[in-house]
């Protein structure tokens, strides 16, 4: 072969190669695109929890299905909330005590709750550990059941140590009597889904909840997604007081919004 044909040969072999790659840039680019697309969307599925509800299909019964992180609401052998009949005195007398300070209030609608947190430390000492209070919320009807009464409201207060430990009292709400201070608390409930509303007043919590601290204590779990378990519950046996108008105003806000009863299984209650 002469070399003009093997140069010409070889220019038409390199213009192409050269054009098959300029084609296939394009092609290249778009998957390597889709690709880091596809990591992103993984990421930001990973970052936010499975939606769930109180009604519908993304309602308590359906929760494990939602989410793998839910499995527990299904599997757990120790879930909450309970009806608390059958009860038996502890070996040890426990020593509740609470150390709630006046604190302005900052409340946040996080669509399945009002969930309301405070400026300063708030804390309980039960058999002398310290239990911080991070946040407290509320359930309509309550969850919780005593001898197989429903309360028109029941109020969470959840408290941390600081190994981790979470522990939960239990106020249930009777609508015998109205509660001057928490109406007007009431006031500032935050309307929309997200919406913050920061209590313009200070309040202490102990001019809300019953003096009596008589209580029911038991293990469980957190009664939303993902239901962990190992969160000790009381459970004050005498209601704090509200009006109807306040419950009504908070399930026109929120619904309702309590997780049904679970087993008891093998698990004890004990009355103090």
């Amino acid at each position: 072969m002469k070399q003009s044909t093997v140069s010409t040969v070889c220019a038409v072999s390199l213009r192409s190669s050269l054009c098959m790659l300029i084609a296939l840039t394009p092609l290249l680019f778009l998957s390597t695109l889709a690709a880091e697309n596809q990591h992103v969307q993984t990421v930001h599925t990973k970052d936010h929890p499975a939606h769930w509800d109180y009604l519908g299909v993304k309602s308590a019964s359906h929760w494990s299905m939602l989410s793998k992180e839910y499995m527990g609401c299904e599997t757990g052998n120790r879930q909450s909330p309970i009806d608390i009949t059958t009860t038996h005195h502890g070996d040890h007398q426990q020593n509740l005590v609470f150390h709630y300070k006046t604190s302005q209030l900052h409340e946040i609608n996080n669509g399945h709750t009002i969930q309301v947190s405070h400026v300063s430390g708030c804390h309980v000492d039960l058999n002398d550990r310290e239990y911080k209070l991070r946040q407290f919320h509320f359930h309509s009807p309550s969850e919780h059941h005593i001898d197989g009464k429903t309360y028109p409201m029941e109020m969470h207060l959840v408290h941390q140590d600081e190994a981790g430990h979470v522990l939960v009292i239990a106020v249930m709400m009777e609508t015998d009597a109205s509660q001057p201070v928490l109406g007007k608390f009431w006031q500032w409930l935050p309307g929309q889904i997200g919406q913050k509303v920061t209590f313009p007043l200070e309040l202490s919590l102990t001019d809300i909840l019953p003096a009596n601290t008589q209580h029911y204590t038991y293990s469980g779990s957190l009664t939303t997604p993902p239901c962990t378990e190992g969160i000790q519950w009381i459970v004050l046996k005498e209601p704090m007081h509200v009006s109807q108008q306040d419950v009504d105003q908070f399930v026109q806000i929120i619904g309702k919004n309590a997780r049904p009863i679970q087993p008891l299984g093998e698990r004890v209650i004990e009355e103090d």
